[in-house]
């Protein structure tokens, strides 16, 4: 039988991770367009990198989703 309270903290962490993930997204984009406005060298540097570390939390988010989804499936067989 399932345990239907890890199966309501997974749905949960799933739902968390489904708002985060455009977020992070949402991120990459404003950090290129402020890269984009500023002339300077270092300051189109510091966000490039901003930039690309929100993409980096996405895949980190990304492979966590994918593991919950992996075990709420095997927790409701």
């Amino acid at each position: 039988m399932p345990d239907r309270n890890r199966i309501k903290d997974l749905k949960a962490k799933i739902e968390a991770l489904i708002i985060a993930i455009p977020r992070e997204l949402e991120a990459y984009e404003y950090y290129m367009e402020m890269a984009e406005r500023y002339e300077d060298e270092s300051s189109r540097e510091m966000f490039i990198f901003l930039a690309k570390q929100e993409l980096s939390h996405r895949d980190v988010l990304e492979k966590i989703l994918n593991d919950l989804e992996r075990a709420l499936a095997e927790a409701t067989i």
